[in-house]
């Protein structure tokens, strides 16, 4: 049925494409009544928001502090396989080890393929297929100004514009849904295919390592490799065409429609890659640490162990700030939040109620910036004493040993210079006629 839709939806979809203009506008006004009631709700919410980022930050700090020594342990206890192809030895069973070769389809396996398409790549350890559909997308932008009495007038404008979409993008929450329409199904999507097994020398790799392969490039068409005659479904047979490396399915690939779509195929190919995991057998799985982390490390081409491990560290220290971040954009989201009610009481003031009001919100803004950056900033510091509290009080140490050198280097510098001043005496001044000024007194 979902062909039978998509068939309609092309005989009658181009009824509201010819007149129409692609945006419009709307304008509201909101009582003061209303603005105080939605900022009074809003402080629940922001309540929320800042007390939450609290648990969010300090979880953060745990959860890095708990893989740099899951990586630590991992650097002391990895053993090096340095030739894969060798035989299997069952006494590294569980013990964490690296492995750097070639990773190829195995010998009895069966190469990444889709059988939908027929598109059937020699030697391809992965193949993900890419489909998109050309729809509306609508944009929403909202411009406010504040009116007298402590209302506002809200103007906000639609724009539609047309787009690839690998997504269904759901034209009933348009708010012009009745002029820009999507089709209400894909009749074709997304999706990955990978080669089974994959070996790497005497070992295969395992679905946790396979699901870590992702340095995806385009599938070049050779002639044979992409063709109408390969694919088994018979609608896409019918409808589809050679376009680029994929398929076409519309009237015209220079001047697409809504409904139409497009398929191309990417693919990763045999090749070297690097592994730290925990030997099961003739296969791999995560290794679990004594502090209760888990290892399973994998990167395309060759790698020495230590620089996995590197790499690992660098990942782990961008998702902590991240978190970090999020963390602080939760609390200030919040504590503005908390605070918005103030800036509506302002507002209601005759004659200079808006000016006072903009006036408070960005001081207010300003504030809650620094304040959300001071505890975002005390507790990551707080949970840093937490979990590492000999580290926070050697580190405590060293800076209050640097401040009290600091401040001997200054009181010395003060101390010195003061001896070597020059000391003032009473001095009596002697004219050129030789007498003193005692003389004239």
């Amino acid at each position: 049925h979902n062909y039978f839709d998509i068939y309609l939806f092309r005989l009658y979809k181009r009824q509201y494409q010819t007149t129409m203009s692609n945006s419009h506008t709307l304008v509201n006004y909101t009582s003061w009544g209303e603005r105080m009631q939605s900022a009074c709700c809003g402080v629940c919410f922001g309540i929320l928001l800042f007390f939450g980022s609290f648990p969010l930050l300090v979880w953060n700090e745990g959860r890095c502090i708990a893989r740099y020594q899951a990586l630590k342990e991992g650097r002391k206890a990895v053993v090096v396989i340095a030739d894969p192809t060798a035989h299997v030895d069952s006494s590294r069973e569980g013990a964490l080890v690296y492995m750097s070769g070639k990773a190829e389809v195995a010998a009895d396996g069966a190469t990444a393929s889709d059988p939908t398409f027929g598109v059937v790549p020699s030697n391809a350890l992965k193949l993900t297929r890419v489909a998109e559909m050309f729809q509306w997308e609508e944009e929403k932008s909202t411009h406010t100004t504040k009116t007298e009495g402590g209302g506002t007038r809200i103007e906000t404008t639609y724009s539609y514009h047309q787009t690839w979409s690998e997504g269904l993008i759901n034209s009933g929450s348009f708010d012009d849904s009745s002029s820009y329409q999507n089709p209400s199904s894909m009749p074709y999507s997304s999706q990955e295919f990978a080669a089974n097994p994959i070996a790497l020398g005497s070992y295969t790799l395992s679905n946790d390592l396979v699901n870590k392969i992702n340095w995806y490039s385009d599938l070049n068409n050779d002639g044979s490799l992409i063709s109408v005659d390969n694919i088994s479904d018979e609608y896409a047979r019918q409808n589809m065409v050679i376009y680029g490396n994929g398929f076409y399915m519309g009237d015209n690939p220079g001047y697409p429609d809504i409904g139409d779509m497009k398929i191309k195929f990417q693919y990763v190919p045999e090749g070297t890659v690097s592994l730290i995991a925990a030997q099961t057998g003739s296969t791999f799985s995560s290794y679990a640490t004594k502090r209760g982390g888990s290892l399973l490390l994998l990167r395309s081409g060759y790698h020495s162990a230590d620089n996995l491990f590197t790499l690992a560290e660098r990942d782990n220290a961008v998702v902590t700030w991240l978190v970090r971040l999020v963390g602080f954009i939760m609390m200030y989201i919040g504590l503005n939040m908390v605070s918005q009610p103030l800036e509506v009481v302002l507002d209601r003031i005759p004659f200079v109620g808006r000016f006072v009001g903009d006036l408070m919100g960005g001081a207010t803004s300003i504030v809650t910036c620094i304040v959300a950056a001071a505890l975002s900033i005390s507790t990551i510091a707080i949970a840093w004493f937490a979990y590492r509290p000999l580290l926070t009080f050697f580190l405590l140490g060293i800076v209050g040993g640097l401040v009290y050198l600091m401040r001997r280097n200054v009181e010395s510098k003060r101390y010195g210079e003061a001896d070597h001043e020059i000391p003032v005496v009473n001095a009596i001044p002697i004219y050129k006629d030789g007498h003193s000024g005692a003389d004239y007194v």
